[in-house]
């Protein structure tokens, strides 16, 4: 792990291409290990699994990657490609999700970071962003014995929504019993994207480069396997409108 974190710390102030129908069948079958198709074939509860509700499907992903388990980087693409065979996101949405371009150099941190937990990974870069001084200023006097460091709201937005991640990871129907889950799902979202959209992400190192695109790529899925939870306006404007 790449311990200087101050090389992007001008980030806290202030190509992708449609995979075709072969190539995302490809990519599924290159995850398809022999000891998965004989064992999805074999046992029956994984072919009554296909046939079962949509809320069903999501439970078993729940339990099968997130609910108490360390999920790791190298469960990303068997993640992506389950919730693609219980029909949870479509071939199209498949192929957005795993067509990621990588350098020798990015696919080489990925293989580093294949078996890190996600979660471990997160409270690591946090750690590390509280020990660096980017996205900080200092106000301090000489009168003062405090620190008066005070963070960028860059900063502050990418370490609430990491924390966010970190807490959806690592058990995400706990969180879903959060009536705000949703919202804070997309604005966790939202602030990695700007981040890694942003022109500065290039000057992270490269282990974070892919690891936050993989944190991610990871909510991203989360979101497409998660019903809208209603609020009680939102339910009783659906209400108005279907009876009326």
């Amino acid at each position: 792990m790449i311990n200087n974190i101050n090389n992007y710390s001008h980030f806290f102030s202030g190509n992708t291409t449609n995979s075709s129908s072969t190539e995302v069948d490809e990519i599924i079958a290159s995850h398809k290990s022999p000891q998965e198709t004989a064992t999805s074939t074999v046992e029956n509860s994984q072919s009554h699994l296909f046939l079962s509700s949509k809320a069903q499907k999501i439970n078993a992903i729940s339990n099968e990657f997130f609910t108490g388990n360390d999920m790791s980087f190298d469960d990303i693409d068997a993640l992506k490609t389950r919730a693609y065979q219980l029909g949870l996101i479509n071939k199209e949405e498949y192929g957005q999700l795993s067509n990621t371009e990588y350098s020798a150099e990015e696919i080489q941190a990925s293989k580093d970071l294949s078996t890190t937990g996600i979660a471990h990974y997160i409270t690591d870069f946090l750690q590390r962003l509280d020990d660096s001084d980017a996205g900080k200023t200092e106000n301090a006097t000489a009168n003062d014995q405090e620190d008066n460091t005070e963070e960028s709201d860059a900063l502050v937005a990418l370490k609430s929504a990491l924390t966010n991640a970190k807490k959806i990871i690592e058990d995400v129907e706990s969180e879903k019993a959060n009536p705000e889950f949703k919202a804070t799902l997309i604005d966790t979202i939202s602030v990695l994207k700007d981040t890694i959209n942003a022109s500065a992400f290039e000057k992270m190192p490269v282990d974070d480069n892919v690891g936050l695109t993989k944190v991610y790529q990871t909510l991203e899925i989360v979101d497409k396997i998660s019903p809208q939870r209603l609020t009680n306006e939102k339910l009783n404007r659906y209400m108005s409108v279907s009876l009326g």
